[in-house]
């Protein structure tokens, strides 16, 4: 008896004490808000963008990047049907732009929804996750991409990352050519 009384002690204890942490720390339900808020929305894109997949064969077909002099993929885009340079990157796991470019692409993350860290090249920095309606390169179209919003400093150019490529039937390499395929 005297062992449950126990365990009901520590439980209200440890109950008044997150109690009085998130009234000191309300910040700390604002991110988990956020982060349950996009893992939500990432969750209804995919679904959504399996629906898409399996109702429109339309948009398909084969593009062929020729490699700059660096050896990188670069090639205009079409994110939200807005012209955008942007660099195919298989290190980035996801498409990466910069707030001015959100911006002009109708994607406006609020202050508050930046509680990612990610890693870039000029270190790390602060993200918000969203959503790309449809990104377009020639004849491929793919629809519901998931993206990250990095600070203007963070950024110069957009990254073309995985969550575009995976979405591909096929993506090579071969002699300086890279081959998309839906």
């Amino acid at each position: 008896m005297l062992r449950y009384l126990f365990i009901v002690v520590s439980v209200s204890i440890s109950a008044l004490g997150a109690v009085s942490f998130l009234h000191e720390n309300p910040q700390v339900l604002d991110t988990a808000a956020t982060v349950y808020k996009d893992k939500l929305e990432a969750q209804t894109a995919r679904s959504a963008a399996s629906k898409s997949a399996q109702k429109q064969q339309s948009w398909s077909g084969t593009v062929r990047l020729q490699a700059n002099e660096g050896g990188h993929f670069v090639s205009q885009f079409q994110l939200n049907s807005r012209p955008v340079t942007g660099v195919v990157d298989t290190g980035a796991s996801m498409i990466a732009l910069n707030q001015s470019e959100a911006r002009r692409l109708g994607i406006n993350p609020a202050p508050h929804e930046f509680v990612y860290t990610v890693n870039t090249a000029n270190g790390p920095t602060k993200a918000a996750r969203a959503i790309v309606r449809e990104v377009r390169i020639g004849s491929i179209r793919v629809r519901d991409v998931e993206a990250m919003i990095l600070k203007d400093d963070a950024l110069n150019i957009v990254l073309i990352g995985m969550t575009f490529l995976n979405r591909l039937r096929n993506f090579e390499f071969s002699n300086g050519t890279l081959v998309l395929t839906l």
